[in-house]
């Protein structure tokens, strides 16, 4: 689909997965963009050739046509990062792949001063997707502020809503490396909702009504209190790795908000690996591998990134 038969409106179809949702949800979902911005789509959208509100519920094979909206959201100012350009793995007219470093968070959001990864791009010039807010332009996916790896960005509005329906039906392959506490099985799946934790709005939780999740892992290495798994994200929850491993009993390694800081250092054999594991700049979690195809040309590209170097100190201490 060209950008001028996007501005006249893109069609989504509403899969067996993503029946019983909200329309706003689902369409916020599909093309990676804020319920508010989903919700302005929505005002010129037909749902099976009529006229829809954003509160209805979807039924499988449910038929969608959303058209642009003609009056942009406001543009705030971009902050100026004194941030280097992250590594560019990829590059075209239509999108960017980059190897984010950990600190660095994807877009801004409550309580985020700090420049964005977002704002970085901006001020080398690059021209991103306007599908979604201003904060969260080219952003079809996200990795963690304090998580590293592999990141795809959109550059022209085809490319962001093609490439934002492949993550939205599972087109696009995931895989992390992840450090964790305790050695779990040769390989495993963990299949359990996820939603925001009932209590501390900050962090995501395994909840009985949460949106449904598949983590598919690998045991690459392992110690006698440590392990290096290969993991497969078959869906993408906010935090999912995290929540799925701690809730497993094996927390990602310097994991301060689920727990796997503490046991961690409680795991440690020596004091120098309790200084490789305080050194982190967070969670030992690494996207290390994408895999999709290009959403005009239809190219399969595949990427990968080794280990960060504070994740290498880990190992090394520990081996």
């Amino acid at each position: 689909m060209s950008e001028r038969e996007l501005k006249a409106g893109a069609e989504l179809v509403v899969g067996e997965e993503e029946a019983g949702q909200r329309l706003d949800v689902f369409v916020a979902a599909r093309l990676a963009v804020s319920r508010t911005r989903a919700q302005k789509l929505l005002e010129a959208a037909t749902l099976n050739g009529a006229p829809v509100k954003p509160s209805h519920v979807l039924k499988s094979g449910d038929q969608i046509v959303v058209a642009q909206s003609e009056a942009p959201d406001p543009k705030p100012e971009t902050r100026n990062p004194i941030i280097p350009l992250p590594p560019i793995l990829f590059e075209d007219e239509h999108l960017l792949v980059l190897n984010k470093p950990r600190g660095l968070s994807v877009h801004a959001g409550a309580g985020e001063p700090q420049a964005t990864l977002v704002d970085v791009l901006r001020v080398s010039g690059r021209v991103l997707s306007s599908v979604g807010p201003h904060e969260r332009a080219g952003i079809v996916h996200r990795l963690d502020k304090d998580t590293s790896g592999v990141m795809a960005v959109c550059k022209t509005d085809a490319a962001h809503w093609k490439l934002a329906a492949d993550f939205a039906e599972r087109r696009v392959r995931k895989n992390y490396a992840a450090l964790v506490c305790g050695v779990p099985p040769p390989r495993g799946r963990i299949e359990a909702p996820i939603a925001r934790h009932p209590a501390n709005r900050k962090k995501m939780a395994i909840v009985a009504s949460g949106r449904g999740a598949v983590t598919e892992y690998e045991v690459v290495r392992s110690w006698p209190k440590f392990a290096l798994l290969d993991v497969n994200l078959l869906t993408g929850r906010t935090h999912q790795i995290r929540v799925h491993l701690a809730h497993a009993h094996y927390p990602v390694v310097a994991d301060r908000v689920y727990g796997g800081l503490q046991r961690a250092l409680t795991n440690a054999p020596d004091e120098a690996v309790r200084a490789a594991i305080e050194s982190l700049g967070g969670q030992a979690l690494h996207a290390m591998r994408l895999a999709f195809s290009h959403p005009i040309t239809g190219k399969e590209l595949h990427f990968e990134s080794p280990l960060p170097d504070d994740m290498c100190g880990v190992i090394e201490a520990i081996d």
